[in-house]
C-alpha cells in the first residue's frame, strides 16, 4: 500500500519539459499566501495531538488542519496521512518522526526540527519552512512547490521531489542526494524539479543533483564546488558569480546558462562536454 501510494505521487516528478516562455529570474507564479483564516488556530496539547492521530482510519485520516502545534515536543510521532494544512508548527520538535503522505499545505513550519524525519509522499505546497532543520531527512515523491525554505538545513538529505517555485535562498544543501533514482524506471525519469526556484546564495557543495532539473532557476552566488550535475537541465538557470571548482556537468544541457562571473571556471569537469554549449552565456560574450 505505502510503495503504491509513493509510486502514484511519484508520477508528477518525471521529467517536465521547460517552457520557452520562462525567463532566468522572473518571479515565482502568484500563489495564494500562506495560512489566512478568519479566526486564530486551535492551540492542542501532545496528548491531544495524539488522541487525534490515534483516532484516525484508513478512511478518515487524522484532522489537525488548522491547528496550533507551534513549539510541541513530537518528536519520533507517527503522523502518517494526517491532514496538517493551514497548521502552525514554528519551531515544534517533529525529529524523525513519520509524516509519510501527510498534507501540510500552507503549513507554516519556520524554524521546526525535522531532522531524518520521513517526509515521503508529503505535501509542502506554499509551506513555510524558513530555518527548518531537515537535516538527513527523507523527501522522496515529495510536493514542494512554492515553498519556502530560505535558510533551511538541507544537508545530507534526500530529495526527490516536486519544488517547481519554490525558495531556497540562502538555504544548506552540502552532501544533500538529489540524483535522479535509478530504480522505478518504467515509470520514467524520477528527478528533482527545481524549475524557476530561487536557490541564489544556497550552499550545494558537494551535493549529488545528478540530472535534477534546474531550468530558469536562480542559483546566483550559489556554492556548487565539488557537486555532480552531470546530465542536469541548466536551460537559462542563472549561475552568475556562483562557485563551480571542481563541479562536474558532463553532458548537462547549458542552453542559455549564464555563467558570467562564475568562480573555478577552469576547474569544471566535462564543460566541453555539455550540450548546447555554443548557446551558453560566459563573459566577454
Amino acid at each position: 500500500m505505502a510503495t503504491g501510494i509513493i509510486l502514484t505521487l511519484a508520477a508528477l516528478l518525471i521529467r517536465e519539459p521547460a517552457t520557452a516562455s520562462a525567463k532566468v529570474g522572473s518571479p515565482a507564479p502568484n500563489f495564494p499566501s500562506a495560512f489566512s483564516c478568519d479566526s486564530p488556530a486551535v492551540r492542542l496539547s501532545v496528548a491531544q495531538v495524539k488522541a487525534r492521530l490515534d483516532a484516525g482510519t484508513e478512511e478518515a485520516p487524522p484532522d489537525l488542519s488548522g491547528t496550533d502545534l507551534s513549539g510541541l515536543e513530537l518528536a519520533g510521532v507517527n503522523f502518517k496521512r494526517a491532514n496538517l494544512s493551514r497548521a502552525l508548527l514554528v519551531r515544534t520538535k517533529l525529529a524523525g518522526a513519520n509524516l509519510f503522505t501527510s498534507d501540510f499545505t500552507d503549513a507554516v513550519l519556520t524554524e521546526a526540527d525535522l531532522r531524518k524525519a520521513n517526509l515521503d509522499g508529503t505535501v509542502l505546497r506554499r509551506a513555510q519552512l524558513q530555518r527548518a532543520n531537515l537535516t538527513g531527512a527523507s523527501l522522496f515523491a515529495t510536493i514542494i512547490e512554492a515553498a519556502d525554505l530560505s535558510g533551511a538545513k538541507l544537508s545530507d538529505t534526500r530529495i526527490i521531489g516536486y519544488l517547481r517555485g519554490a525558495k531556497l535562498i540562502g538555504a544548506d544543501l552540502r552532501n544533500a542526494n538529489i540524483g535522479a533514482d535509478p530504480g522505478n524506471q518504467s515509470m520514467g525519469v524520477m528527478r528533482a524539479t527545481f524549475v524557476g526556484a530561487d536557490l541564489s546564495g544556497a550552499d550545494l557543495s558537494g551535493a549529488n543533483l545528478f540530472k535534477a532539473d534546474f531550468s530558469h532557476a536562480n542559483l546566483s552566488r550559489a556554492r556548487l564546488a565539488g557537486a555532480d550535475l552531470r546530465n542536469t537541465e541548466l536551460i537559462q538557470t542563472d549561475l552568475t558569480s556562483a562557485d563551480l571548482t571542481g563541479a562536474k556537468l558532463h553532458k548537462a544541457d547549458v542552453n542559455g546558462t549564464i555563467f558570467t562571473g562564475v568562480v573555478g571556471r577552469d576547474q569544471i569537469q566535462g564543460l566541453d562536454q555539455t550540450r548546447n554549449r555554443d548557446k551558453a552565456i560566459f563573459d566577454g560574450k
